[in-house]
Parts: C-alpha cells; structure tokens; sequence
C-alpha cells in the first residue's frame, strides 16, 4: 500500500520581532519558542487549510510541541475527529543561551556551521538527528497511511532539500565504489569513455576513434554508462 505524508510548516504567527531581538542579545535564559501563537491571520489560514481537497481524508496527525503547530493543526483535527500525536522531536530548533562575548557573531554563525551550538541549544547537526528520526520512525509505524506533519522550516527544508541531497551523494558515492575496468562512463567534462585501469582515487579512460587515453579523478566521473541509457 502506497504511503503519503504530507509536510505542513505552521501558518503565520504573530509579530514575534521582539522575541527575536531578544534573542540576539539575552544572556540570562535559555530561550524558548514552544509559546508563540498564530496571528488572527495565520488562524484563518489554518482553518482554510483544513478544507484543502488534498488534506482530505488524514489517517494519523503529528505535530511538534509548540502550540503554534497545534493551532495550524487544530481545525483539520476536528474536522477528521483526529487526535494529535505530539512528538517534540518535529520541534523548532533549540537556540539555547547564547554569549555574545565568546560568539559575537552565534546568531548567523549556527547557520553556517552545522556543528556550532550555543550553550544549551542544538547544532544543526542534532536538529537533522532527531528530525529524521522522528520521520523514519512515523513512517515505518503508519506504513500505508496518509499522514500529516505538522512542523517548522527547519524540519520542512531538511526533508524537501538536505534529504533528497543526502540520498543522491550516497547513490552517486556507491556508483563511484562500484566502477571496474571496461564500464563505460560520461566525465564532468562531456568526454565519453571506457575504463581502462582504476586505483583509489583515478582512473584511465580511453576515448574516441583515436582511442585516446585520458587520466582523471573519480569525482570527476559524473555517471555510469548502462546500455539502457
């Protein structure tokens, strides 16, 4: 049976620049966001979202602990009789408390540096952890189902950008792993040509009707040949 999950990011929430400045600057408490709440704006949003055609029909609904995914998630809820299944794991990204006098510059640098976390918070690499873990482990338990997820960007970019990424740098990886002598292969370049020798990190190729042979690196292979292609 064919499973559909369908990721949802919070509708508008309210005008939260002071909670963002402080942010920036606070040094006394970790921070939190669990409680921000939608605008009248993003309440009505929430509630025409329910009637989408698409969203019809849900069999199970997640969404993280910040009331904001809550409220976004409330109007589909009672229209479905649904129940939430609240997994902190889809939560926003812990920010944690930050010093501006050890990392003047945390508040751009936690987006740059996956590894870089403020004291208490998360890295980047942490939230991409739990997140997909999180999903990994709902899907495998609603195998079948027509799932919603409520959730923030962070979670939404992971699986709509870095995951697909992820899977396509390990499929291209295990091609390169994979090459032997006579497969034939298309360079970053455009050349086209057959494995002649390969070692660790290069590989001769022969190519055209002069049989010229060329040395280059893996990398630099973009794809495997198949007769079917």
């Amino acid at each position: 049976m064919k499973t559909t999950v369908y990721l949802i990011r919070h509708s508008v929430r309210i005008n939260t620049k002071d909670v963002i400045e402080s942010w920036k600057t606070s040094q006394d408490k970790v921070l939190r966001s669990e409680k921000i709440i939608l605008s009248v704006t993003g309440e009505k949003r929430a509630e025409i979202l329910s009637n989408e055609e698409e969203l019809q029909n849900i069999d199970v609904v997640y969404t993280s602990n910040c009331v904001r995914t809550l409220q976004t998630a409330k109007y589909l809820l009672e229209k479905q009789h649904l129940k939430a299944n609240i997994d902190e794991r889809f939560d926003e990204k812990r920010v944690g408390k930050p010093n501006d006098k050890e990392y003047p510059d945390w508040y751009t640098r936690q987006y740059e540096d996956e590894n870089f976390k403020t004291e208490g918070g998360e890295s980047q690499a942490e939230v991409r952890e739990r997140v997909n873990e999180a999903f990994q482990e709902v899907v495998s338990q609603n195998k079948g189902k027509r799932i919603a997820i409520f959730a923030h960007d962070y979670a939404i970019m992971y699986f709509l950008l870095i995951l697909p990424e992820k899977k396509r740098s390990k499929k291209y990886n295990n091609m390169l792993a994979e090459l032997k002598v006579n497969d034939e292969v298309l360079t970053r370049g455009g050349i086209v040509g057959k494995i002649i020798t390969i070692d660790e990190d290069q590989l001769v190729i022969q190519s055209g009707p002069d049989r010229v042979r060329i040395r280059v690196t893996k990398n630099s292979v973009a794809q495997k040949i198949t007769k079917d292609a």
